[in-house]
């Protein structure tokens, strides 16, 4: 399967990637593995969705804010593989970090949105593990933050 044009066939457009912060890189390879963290759901240059959970936030659009940290992650991965998100392997593991109102229990269901986008470009090789943690805040007041790990070829 061609990753590259599955997101063309999905008119998915991957922007370029937000400048990480000082002294941090979006991302590290060590051997066959590609480690990406800090990635947020950035969207023309701001914060596409702020606040918690729950609380400010409804469900609906931190699906939406987890579907775009995704593919804020993946404009990372091709931009770490030369271009190319044809170089992936897999995606073996999904953290979402989800700042969420103390009564919100959903945190699972909220990662959905970039699991959902990472199966429909990788089909059985998006297929991954994840954890889906809860937190009170997030930089910038994003409702979610990303990390992944991916197997390279």
């Amino acid at each position: 399967m061609d990753f590259d044009v599955k997101l063309d066939e999905l008119f998915i457009d991957l922007p370029e990637p937000h400048e990480p912060t000082s002294g941090t890189s979006h991302a590290v390879q060590v051997g066959k593995l590609l480690y990406i963290g800090g990635v947020l759901p950035y969207s023309e240059g701001k914060i596409a969705v702020k606040g918690r959970v729950g609380l400010e936030v409804r469900f609906d659009n931190a699906k939406l804010a987890a579907r775009i940290a995704g593919i804020n992650a993946l404009a990372v991965i091709r931009t770490e593989l030369g271009g190319t998100l044809n170089k992936v392997k897999r995606i073996v593991l999904l953290t979402g970090y989800i700042a969420s109102g103390p009564d919100f229990k959903q945190q699972f269901k909220v990662l959905d949105g970039a699991s959902e986008l990472f199966s429909q470009i990788f089909g059985p090789a998006g297929k991954h593990t994840r954890n889906a943690i809860g937190c009170a805040a997030l930089p910038n007041d994003a409702c979610i933050e990303l990390s992944l790990i991916v197997e390279i070829k």
